[in-house]
């Protein structure tokens, strides 16, 4: 069967108005400038050099997660197994570049970090594809296989580090990875408040993928089968789609990019430790979410996670800069996630009153 038949294999589940799709498609970015705007005016730290910085290099580690729940949830599923994943690949590396897993261990004593990090972020790639084997041929569910990696990756990682960051040196190839440009506003100093901006070398590398990952799932077959998947899998299967090998790839890339954020937090902390990952997963779905991708699957895309994660690291960074006690992060961020879930339901017109739509046969 050809590649074109897919489509009117694919029902439609709703046909949206104007309003609809404006509140899917730039409701996030609309979000994210009027939240930057807000804090912009109301905080004058917010606006130095390094308090952007700062906020772009939290939002790399976050964002190359999150692009990889993005591949997993338009398929309907779910990646609990990020965060471990952060914390393996980083503790992974740092092992290696250390040449121990004791803490304290120097950089001269192991082997040279480009290896280390090409080494954790093909393990994570690997152990992502070996989820994906286990969810398609043993037809669990992946809420199960990778909340039970989660459990076995920091496992790993507690018993490898004996529950102790594993330091490194300083190391040529690390510190370009971590490093900053620096880049003079010129005539909108004046404008900006500011007379550089700095941006981290990891968000740039965040930027690349999400390019990377835009067009492969709006120009390549894969992209049109994650969609597929999302929408009806037992259409797409009918249509030719190889279910199976898709999913385990999207997986794959779900782990890989897991752990290349992984090696990026260790390189920028220089130490691999179990708790690197803490709260990604919550972070990376809500992020997701926000952005516009259903977590029933088949609707959303890439650039609208990236604004979610601006989102969500606007919000954390405000918090410091108003002065609001650090024991509120985590209610608030329970409730961004609480309201991401909510605007999904919203945008599915599961509630009469807030369709922007009606539904189709």
């Amino acid at each position: 069967m050809t590649e074109r038949s897919l489509t009117p294999a694919l029902p439609q589940r709703r046909t949206t108005t104007v309003a609809g799709r404006l509140l899917r498609e730039t409701g996030p970015l609309l979000v994210l400038l009027f939240m930057f705007a807000l804090l912009w005016a109301l905080s004058p730290a917010f606006r130095s050099p390094t308090s952007l910085a700062i906020l772009m290099m939290e939002a790399a580690a976050i964002g190359i997660v999150a692009a990889g729940q993005t591949f997993v949830i338009l398929t309907g599923g779910i990646d609990l197994s990020v965060e471990a994943m952060v914390s393996f690949a980083g503790v992974t590396a740092a092992i290696l570049i250390a040449g121990t897993n004791q803490a304290g261990g120097q950089i001269s004593e192991g082997i040279p970090a480009v290896w280390a990090v090409l080494i954790a972020i093909g393990a994570g790639g690997l152990i992502g594809l070996l989820q994906g084997l286990i969810i398609t041929g043993l037809k669990i569910n992946p809420f199960i296989v990778t909340l039970g990696f989660r459990s076995i990756l920091l496992g790993v990682s507690l018993v490898w580090t004996r529950g102790a960051g594993i330091n490194i040196g300083r190391d040529d190839f690390l510190s370009f990875m971590t490093s900053f440009i620096r880049i003079e506003t010129g005539g909108l100093a004046g404008v900006l408040g500011i007379d550089q901006i700095r941006i981290p070398m990891p968000f740039l590398i965040a930027l690349v993928i999400y390019g990377l990952v835009w067009v492969v799932l709006r120009h390549t077959k894969f992209g049109r089968y994650t969609y597929a998947l999302g929408g009806n899998e037992t259409a797409a299967r009918l249509s030719g789609v190889n279910v199976n090998l898709t999913k385990m790839m999207i997986y794959g890339i779900s782990g890989l990019l897991a752990a290349i954020s992984g090696v990026l937090v260790m390189g920028r902390l220089q130490s691999g430790a179990y708790q690197n990952g803490t709260n990604m997963t919550l972070i990376s779905v809500a992020a997701v979410v926000i952005g516009g991708t259903a977590l029933s699957g088949g609707i959303g895309g890439i650039w609208g996670t990236m604004a979610g994660v601006l989102i969500i690291r606007i919000v954390e960074q405000g918090l410091v800069y108003l002065n609001v006690p650090s024991n509120a992060k985590e209610i608030v961020i329970g409730a961004i996630i609480v309201l991401a879930v909510a605007l999904d339901v919203v945008r599915r017109g599961e509630i009469k009153w807030l369709r922007f739509g009606k539904r189709t046969a």
